[in-house]
């Protein structure tokens, strides 16, 4: 276990963790260390743990746990932060909607989903640690490798176990401001914290606040406008979808204004120029750079607010069983921010010719309407009457752990842990200002001048409804856990660990009746961006688990010391059955200075509630449809998936399609477990010859096998098309021979599916170094500590169809894709550390390495790009004024103002990566810290 970010000893800070009871010091001298079921006294183990140690988490100036967990270099690809904006309406998957304020982790590149988040090595059921109060915590462990055989599901990338405090004395109150070099992106907050202890009992509670003002994307240069590389040059884009409409109109009204005409449609589009649009003369040509700028309105810093709440007790029943309760509960009110709404006659807006709104005699309609036949002219307008749309969620979380603990009898080395945890999150999120057709529609045929934005606003406002979706998760579990030691062997005890437990977790979501989405007709009420579905599931996991440590060798030759440590869990899920997972690792120390490690587990991940029990939610991909142009024999040949297409059909490809995504269930299909190994092999070097030097290197490999993913639309056609029997044959519904189209796709299904293998490899690599002290002639310069944690990321493969001819694995590594998020290679950090009497101070640089964009050109494919590398300084210093009993800290974050790269059409928001790079620029904080 190492600290390269703060060289605090990990060791003693878990034995202060674990700080035992006179009574209890036999049994409890030895700590659980992350990673491992057995009680150790030797904090370094076969598991390679990054620990941050409140110093390290005070220093930073972060007031919230994810702000300091994201920048760590183990932690890439995609990941959710308070940086990525709400992109509309109803979700794919309610647990990670973007621009609810969360923070969750993404080890080794691998998801959020593959990283398992804890609370004093008990599982968050939303593993949002924003949510978690930063004063409740003692220190961080992080752990970037697979910890199935000790954690269960989900443990494959690693895990993060936050560490709670125990025996705090006293009240602490502290209150922190900042606010960037660009005058907005203000936040401010305060925290109290007391705790008191006694001879058979210490409690401590706290309570903890934050507000962050939303940033506008306009307040940047890189985000103010949708930037697109296009055929090489960048272009500053915005939406056709205009305040002033686009209006297709015949070529008799566009001769008047001198338009040129579609020869193939004998219609021109214009566009509102002045007035009110009652008259012709009101319009002009609509030109190509009519565009309206969507992104300006987006937030570059979601607004959000956060009350927290903690107590944590133990009480010593008798000499040998003590109780103990951790709690926590967090109030989130966040919002993002989109503009206005497109809407028009595509939603199924009719503006009937007869409308006195309506000055050019025709009706705009979506296609031709029976016995009018000047109707079927397209009109498309921007809503900017109704108001921007606002997507704000009201989070309520609670998460509770009690138990028992105690010793088997006073001398005995055996220890025993019952527990109960629960925990409940609701989300509330409302989408305000959502067009509502039919109400938009009886608004505008009483009158509603929806060609004239700029005063039709309180009319308009009428058309818009505020769906509601409602997002709630419990988990209940009971744990039964032991350890001690065996019997002795010539080189030690050997200890075993064992236990059982019992969870069952529950989802439910929710969508107001008018956003439900028809799964027929694929729309709802309001907008089709707006429609989501409700699910609904459950399931129970039932566990055994052991692992026993085995001294083989002490104090010979050739070893110090060689341990052997085996662990096995067996997990019966409700939803997969059962599955067994097993590891093995290796702790050789040839000497008292060097540990040599390794280990060998299986890993898996259990399908999550939202991948089984997802309700449907439209996406409208872009498909290459195999079946076009094909000839009678190769239709005969490919019926399954070309059923109804005529022969040579010229169809429309490639082209939009409608696709559902779902979880499995929802589509009758069902989900196994993905499975695979992680595999770490290391050593950890304390020469005697540098006091106060530490360094570990560590090569990792982890690899997945069925893994679960949302199929895409090309995958599924491609599948059955190259099969007649495969089952994804059954997920495509093309128009019927009663069509006017017969053979187009109406519709696919993309549920989530075992379906691919990813693997990755790369090596870590940290250095911790306590400066010896020396003095500068008659001055003392004080103490410096140096830390450095690297990690370089050496494959990233991934094959999404293994088994079909042609289907290759990718190396993601070094790259940026929107799909698998920020790969690059390199990253890390440094950090010196420096105090003398009352003052102490911080500097650390983050260093993100140069990769490749791929596909970055709009309309060329194939075009790869160049990414540059980033390197960010921050600073902090702090003085201690003992007569007040009061600490004062400043920093400043991105020193240099960097600015992230540009990553175009292909950035997660704004143009570029916000799960990677700094988006505010330089930043200003202060805090002042008063201890009683």
């Amino acid at each position: 276990m190492t600290t390269p970010d703060n060289p605090t000893s990990s060791e003693q800070a878990a034995q202060d963790q674990n700080a035992p009871s006179k009574k209890e010091a036999k049994t409890l001298e030895s700590i659980q260390v992350t990673g491992s079921l057995i009680r150790r006294v030797d904090a370094e183990t076969a598991s390679p743990v990054i620990t941050l140690d409140r110093a390290a988490l005070s220093n930073s100036g972060k007031p919230v746990l994810g702000d300091v967990l994201q920048q760590m270099p183990s932690i890439s690809g995609n990941a959710t932060n308070p940086q990525n904006n709400s992109n509309g309406g109803g979700v794919a998957s309610p647990l990670l909607e973007a621009g609810d304020g969360a923070s969750r982790v993404s080890l080794r590149g691998l998801g959020n989903n593959r990283t398992l988040v804890l609370v004093n090595g008990q599982r968050m059921a939303n593993p949002d640690i924003n949510l978690i109060p930063p004063e409740m915590i003692e220190r961080v462990d992080v752990l970037a490798e697979g910890a199935s055989t000790v954690y269960g599901s989900d443990a494959i990338g690693g895990v993060v176990n936050f560490i709670l405090r125990k025996d705090f004395k006293g009240v602490q109150f502290s209150l922190n401001d900042g606010i960037s070099s660009h005058g907005d992106a203000k936040r401010h907050g305060f925290n109290l914290t007391g705790g008191m202890t006694g001879e058979r009992y210490s409690i401590a509670a706290g309570i903890d606040y934050n507000k962050y003002d939303e940033t506008l994307a306009s307040r940047r240069k890189f985000s103010r406008q949708q930037l697109y590389l296009s055929s090489g040059s960048v272009v500053a884009a915005g939406s056709s979808s205009i305040p002033t409409g686009r209006i297709q109109v015949p070529a008799a009204i566009a001769a008047q204004y001198g338009c040129a005409v579609d020869p193939a449609t004998q219609t021109a589009q214009v566009t509102l120029s002045s007035g009110d649009g009652s008259s012709l003369g009101d319009y002009r040509c609509r030109l190509s750079s009519d565009t309206y700028n969507y992104a300006a309105l987006n937030y570059i810093q979601t607004a959000q607010k956060r009350t927290n709440g903690f107590v944590l007790a133990d009480f010593h029943i008798t000499d040998n069983v003590s109780a103990y309760v951790n709690a926590f509960y967090n109030h989130t009110v966040s919002s993002g921010q989109d503009a206005p709404s497109p809407v028009g006659t595509g939603d199924g807006l009719v503006i009937s010719a007869a409308n006195p709104i309506n000055p050019f005699g025709v009706t705009f309609s979506q296609g031709a309407i029976a016995g009018d036949p000047n109707s079927g002219y397209n009109f498309q307008t921007r809503l900017t009457g109704a108001g921007t749309r606002v997507h704000s969620y009201t989070t309520n979380t609670g998460q509770l752990n009690a138990g028992l603990r105690g010793a088997f009898g006073q001398d005995s080395s055996w220890i025993w842990d019952a527990s109960i945890n629960y925990s409940h999150t609701k989300r509330d999120q409302r989408d305000t200002n959502e067009v509502d057709i039919p109400s938009l529609q009886a608004a505008v045929d009483a009158g509603a001048n929806i060609f004239d934005q700029a005063n039709a606003g309180d009319v308009l406002s009428a058309g818009v409804k505020t769906p509601i979706y409602v997002f709630t998760q419990s988990t209940k579990q009971a744990q039964f856990d032991a350890s001690g030691e065996l019997w002795d062997l010539p080189a030690g005890p050997m200890q075993l660990s064992v236990g059982a437990l019992y969870r069952k977790q529950f989802m439910n979501y929710t969508v107001s009746d008018f956003a439900v989405l028809d799964p027929v007709t694929t729309t709802c009420q309001i907008l089709q961006e707006a429609c989501g579905s409700p699910g609904r599931g459950s399931y129970d996991v039932k566990e055994l688990f052991a692992e026993t440590l085995i001294p083989l060798v002490s104090d010979v030759a050739w070893a110090k010391s060689l341990y052997l440590d085996l662990g096995v869990r067996s997990s019966n899920y409700s939803t997969t059955g059962t599955t067994t997972n097993g590891k093995i690792a290796i702790e050789w120390r040839p000497t008292d200075t060097l540990l040599l490690r390794g280990t060998v587990s299986q890993v898996f991940r259990a399908p999550n509630l939202n991948e089984l029990y997802d309700g449907r939610t439209l996406v409208q991909p872009v498909l290459n449809d195999p079946c076009v142009g094909r000839t009678a024999e190769e239709l005969a040949a490919h019926q399954a998936a070309c059923q109804f297409v005529p022969v040579n059909w010229a169809g429309n490809s490639p082209a939009q399609v409608n696709t559902f995504y779902s979880g499995a269930a929802t589509v009758g299909a069902s989900l196994k477990p993905e499975k695979g190994k992680s595999i770490d092999f290391g050593l950890v070097y304390d020469p005697d010859w540098a006091p106060g030097l530490s360094t570990s290197l560590d090569f990792w490999h982890i690899y997945l096998s069925d893994t679960l993913t949302a199929i895409q639309a090309d995958t599924v056609v491609s599948a059955c098309y190259n099969n007649n029997a495969s089952p994804y044959c059954s997920f495509i519904t093309r128009q019927d021979n009663t069509s006017r189209q017969p053979g187009q796709v109406f519709l696919i299904n993309t549920p989530v599916v075992n379906l691919g293998t990813l693997s990755t490899s790369g090596i870590d690599y940290t250095l911790r170094y306590k400066i010896p002290h020396f003095d500068v002639g008659s001055m003392d310069p004080g103490n410096f500590r140096a830390g450095l944690n690297t990690s370089y990321t050496a494959t990233y493969n991934v094959n999404a169809t293994p088994g079909e001819a042609g289907a290759e694995s990718v190396n993601y590594a070094g790259t940026y894709t929107p799909q698998f998020g920020n790969i690059s290679r390199w990253r890390g950090t440094v950090t010196l550390n420096w105090d003398k009497g009352n003052w102490n101070a911080q500097w650390q640089s983050r260093y993100i390495n140069h990769l490749t964009a791929l596909n970055a050109d709009y309309a060329i494919a194939g075009v790869d790009i160049p990414v540059a590398s980033v390197l960010y300084h921050s600073i902090q210093l702090g003085y201690n004024v003992p007569s007040i009993h009061t600490k004062f800290d400043i920093g400043v974050d991105n020193i240099t103002d960097k600015q992230p790269p540009r990553l175009y059409q292909n950035g997660s928001n704004y143009n570029v990566d916000t799960a990677t790079y700094d988006v505010l620029g330089r930043y200003y904080w202060v805090r002042a810290t008063v201890k009683f």
